[in-house]
């Protein structure tokens, strides 16, 4: 088991931030996030934003150094999280491969060719279809993306299952 990458709020807290949806504000209003800075360990696979690490992405938010693929030139996120390979992890605002509310992984060692259509980007991989889903995806998976820990151990029956869960939500890997 991974360590959860946020902790549950005493006392619920007001969040003022208009720019995040409603159940991103909702989950900060009662969850912190661990900590982009928190260390790196064996049981941590995922860093979650605090609050006031959550920020508005473009491209170059996600990616300092390649240039903008074709048909990303309007992609705007928050990040949320990274994980352990560098991913950085994004509630989507508007990208060309998933819909809104989405939570994508982009870089570090994803496999993956995220979402779907012409511009399903290589090295990137959709992790839910909303930030509330994938709460309970981490959860089913003890706190770990199986995307990323994908050197955990997990019986053919998990595999089968972690597969067909991505193929879902990245159908452009089928390619």
């Amino acid at each position: 088991m991974a360590l959860k990458p946020f902790i549950k709020l005493q006392v619920p807290r007001p969040v003022d931030r208009p720019e995040l949806p409603a159940d991103l504000a909702a989950f900060y209003a009662e969850h912190e996030g661990i900590g982009l800075e928190y260390g790196w360990d064996d049981d941590v696979v995922i860093r979650s934003c605090k609050l006031d690490e959550v920020e508005r992405v473009g491209w170059k938010g996600v990616d300092s150094v390649a240039d903008v693929p074709e048909g990303w030139e309007r992609f705007t996120a928050l990040r949320i999280a990274s994980g352990m390979f560098f991913e950085e992890i994004v509630y989507v605002l508007d990208a060309p491969s998933c819909p809104p509310g989405s939570v994508l992984a982009i870089g570090g060692d994803l496999l993956g060719l995220g979402g779907a259509g012409p511009y399903a980007l290589d090295c990137s991989l959709v992790l839910a279809s909303t930030f509330p889903a994938w709460l309970a995806h981490l959860e089913r998976w003890g706190w770990a993306e199986p995307a990323i820990a994908a050197a955990w151990e997990f019986t053919e029956q998990e595999r089968q299952e972690s597969y067909r869960y991505y193929l879902a939500l990245n159908p452009a890997a089928r390619r």
